[in-house]
C-alpha cells in the first residue's frame, strides 16, 4: 500500500515555498508546501472523485465516505492519504488551478524579464479563467471555506502560494523593495483571475475574456515597466 505520496519530480517546483521578503504582512508570511506536486495516484483519484461528487451534488454531497466510494477506494481512504476533511478539501481546492498556474510559470523561465513574462503569465490566467468547470467547483467550496475555521485558513494559504509563484515568473533577483511591490500586483492578479471568472460563469455569452485579458495585460506592462526596469 503506498502512503499518499509520491516522490516530487525534480523540478524548480519540487518543495517550493514562497519567499516572502520581509516587509510583506504578517499575514502573508505563511510557509506553504505545494499539496498538489506529492499526490500519489491513489490520492489523485480520490481528488478526482471529490470533484465528480462536487459536479453533481454540490459541497454538501462532499462525505469522506462518498469520496472513497466514488473513487473506488476503501472506507477511510481519504483520512488514510490526507489526515482530515480539511486537508482534503485543500488539496482539492489547490488541483483546481495548480497544473495550469504551474504550467504558465514553468514557460516564464525562458523568457526575458518583463512584457514577455507578463504576456505568457496574463495568457495562463486567461486560460485559467476559461475553465468554468473548476472555477464552479471553486465557487462551490468558497462559500464554506468561509464559514469554517479550520478551512478558511487553508485556502487563503494556497493564495500565498500561487502569488509566490506570480513573483517569481515575473522577475529573477530583484531585491526586497521591488518584490514586495511585485507581491501587490499579485494579490491584484488573482483578484481579476477570480473576478473574470466568476463574471464568465453568471453571463458566459457576454463576457468576452480574450478582449478583457488583453486591456489587462496592458494596464500590466504600463505598471510594471519602470518598476522591472530597476
Amino acid at each position: 500500500m503506498d502512503d499518499g505520496r509520491r516522490r516530487a519530480p525534480a523540478s524548480e517546483l519540487s518543495g517550493v515555498r514562497p519567499t516572502v521578503p520581509p516587509d510583506v504582512p504578517p499575514s502573508d508570511r505563511r510557509d506553504v508546501d505545494d499539496p498538489v506536486a506529492a499526490l500519489s495516484p491513489t490520492a489523485r483519484r480520490l481528488v478526482a472523485a471529490a470533484r465528480r461528487l462536487l459536479a453533481r451534488g454540490g459541497f454538501e454531497a462532499l462525505t469522506v465516505e462518498a469520496v472513497a466510494a466514488e473513487a473506488g477506494a476503501y472506507r477511510d481512504a481519504v483520512r488514510y492519504y490526507f489526515g482530515d476533511k480539511a486537508t482534503f478539501v485543500t488539496t482539492v481546492v489547490d488541483s483546481l488551478a495548480h497544473d495550469q498556474t504551474v504550467d504558465a510559470f514553468e514557460k516564464t523561465r525562458g523568457l526575458p524579464t518583463g512584457a514577455a513574462r507578463v504576456h505568457a503569465l496574463v495568457d495562463g490566467d486567461r486560460v485559467l479563467a476559461e475553465d468554468t468547470s473548476s472555477f464552479r467547483d471553486f465557487f462551490t467550496i468558497v462559500p464554506h471555506a468561509l464559514r469554517d475555521e479550520e478551512l478558511r485558513p487553508r485556502v487563503a494559504a494556497l493564495y500565498d502560494w500561487y502569488r509566490d509563484l506570480y513573483v517569481r515568473s515575473l522577475a529573477d533577483g530583484v531585491g526586497d523593495e521591488v518584490r514586495a511591490r511585485l507581491y501587490e500586483h499579485a494579490h491584484l492578479m488573482s483578484a481579476v483571475v477570480d473576478g473574470l471568472a466568476l463574471q464568465k460563469l453568471l453571463d458566459p455569452d457576454r463576457i468576452d475574456l480574450a478582449r478583457l485579458f488583453a486591456l489587462w495585460e496592458r494596464m500590466l506592462r504600463v505598471s510594471l515597466e519602470g518598476l522591472l526596469a530597476r
